[in-house]
């Protein structure tokens, strides 16, 4: 914007007093636009930014407790499946076991079998001794028997518990597992706005610097336009005292920069510039 101002600032003693007080508004409502620049991003955007970072990390912070109470959660059910994977094999092994002992006869012929011989216990109705403690020996059995068959059965049905726990369990890991998979998509979305965020917020400071440089770049020009302003202030003021409102504003001062850039050059001076210029000296 100012690069047409920034090449006249290395000529600025060529310029005239308009040229440079229309610089001098120009470089002045730059350093406002500079400052409201500044101020926004000390005063809104720096705040903005910690406050959303602050909000992120403890979103992603959140998100990270979750991921590892689920991970827990999965670790329990995976030790509880383990032990009833351990129970089930027990369960089977000893049902294998059992199989051939398994008797031929149903429960209710067992217990119809225990109770006849119960009967004849009770009614004396055997000859011998040896009559009575075949029936003993028949009640007994059949008392093994069904004791055997309950053991089983009880075997089986704690089996089949055993299966509909591991399925439900199994159903929950399934459901902790997906949630899992969506909280670590999560934390990686809130990770990377986290990242983008600290990204963010160092291109804010770079532009922040840069600002304060550009800041200080204007401020030097205007001094040096403000400067040079005062130099023809005060030969404005001392061509009104020797020449009164007769000469054209600047033009004694044309002459001494004139004057100047002969001396400079080595060419030769008149009287009246050499006074003008060493005259000066001399107050």
């Amino acid at each position: 914007m100012y690069k047409n101002g920034e090449d006249r600032l290395q000529n600025v003693e060529s310029l005239g007093w308009d040229d440079l007080v229309s610089m001098k508004r120009k470089l002045s409502t730059k350093i406002k636009d500079l400052t409201n620049n500044l101020m926004d991003i000390e005063n809104n955007q720096f705040r903005l930014m910690n406050d959303t970072m602050r909000e992120q990390k403890n979103n992603l912070n959140d998100l990270m407790q979750q991921s590892k109470q689920i991970r827990i959660k999965i670790q329990n059910l995976n030790s509880e499946l383990l032990s009833i994977s351990e129970k089930v094999s027990q369960s089977k092994n000893f049902l294998s076991t059992m199989e051939y002992r398994m008797p031929a006869e149903k429960e209710d012929e067992l217990l119809q079998t225990m109770e006849d011989c119960q009967n004849l216990l009770d009614q004396h109705s055997y000859r011998s001794e040896r009559e009575k403690n075949e029936i003993l020996t028949l009640a007994k059995d059949a008392s093994m028997k069904l004791e055997a068959i309950k053991v089983i059965t009880t075997v089986k049905n704690q089996l089949s518990k055993l299966y509909t726990e591991s399925e439900n369990i199994n159903k929950s890991l399934k459901g902790l597992y997906e949630q899992e998979s969506l909280t670590q998509v999560k934390v990686a979305e809130a990770d990377d706005m986290v990242y983008k965020l600290v990204s963010s917020k160092r291109n804010l400071s770079s532009n922040h610097e840069r600002f304060l440089m550009e800041y200080d770049r204007i401020i030097s020009q205007l001094d040096i336009v403000n400067a040079r302003l005062n130099v023809m202030a005060e030969m404005r003021e001392r061509q009104r005292q020797e020449y009164g409102r007769g000469l054209p504003n600047d033009a004694l001062f044309k002459v001494k920069e004139t004057a100047k850039k002969k001396l400079e050059s080595g060419s030769k001076l008149s009287f009246d510039e050499l006074k003008l210029l060493y005259g000066e000296k001399d107050e």
